[in-house]
């Protein structure tokens, strides 16, 4: 065999084998971006639907408290603000920044209500009258704040959708 033949064979499997790993480096580098989106889509849907929670929370408590017919459903605050303030603490790690900035205004929004409200109405929740009052109260505070930041999430993730 000459050295023709060879350097003809070589170069052959030389540039199968470039070939072969530049196509591998771009199904892989697409596959770690459409994987991040995964994680990310899991987290805003988790977050968009504990934003929902609480407004259904909110409404349920303030149709309750004014005598409104309601549907008797399981909805809770505490787990809701839990969801919140974890994926606001640890979110950064999967979450665009934009949507982590909003996320962390709500969360800081969040617990400034609660704080208010407990700070100006707690010693007042000796009778059940007062606990309704109470969480009248709070119930029109989260209102406020799920109809002021899920709009601004939902919008958020929306521009980040890949195309």
């Amino acid at each position: 065999m000459e050295i023709d033949e060879i350097s003809k064979y070589l170069s052959t499997i030389t540039v199968g084998f470039l070939a072969a790993y530049l196509g591998s480096l771009l199904a892989l580098k697409k596959f770690k971006k459409e994987k991040l989106w995964d994680e990310r889509r899991e987290i805003y849907k988790e977050v968009i639907e504990a934003f929902e929670e609480l407004g259904c929370w909110s409404e349920y408590m303030r149709a309750s408290h004014c005598c409104e017919p309601t549907i008797n459903v399981n909805v809770s605050f505490d787990d809701p603000v839990r969801v919140i303030s974890k994926r606001s603490a640890i979110g950064g790690l999967f979450l665009s920044e934009a949507f982590q900035k909003v996320l962390e205004e709500a969360n800081i929004k969040l617990s400034q209500i609660r704080f208010q409200i407990n700070e100006e109405s707690m010693p007042d929740l000796d009778s059940e009258r007062e606990r309704a009052e109470w969480l009248f109260i709070l119930s029109k505070e989260i209102k406020g704040a799920v109809n002021e930041y899920l709009p601004k999430l939902v919008s958020v993730a929306k521009e980040e959708i890949p195309k």
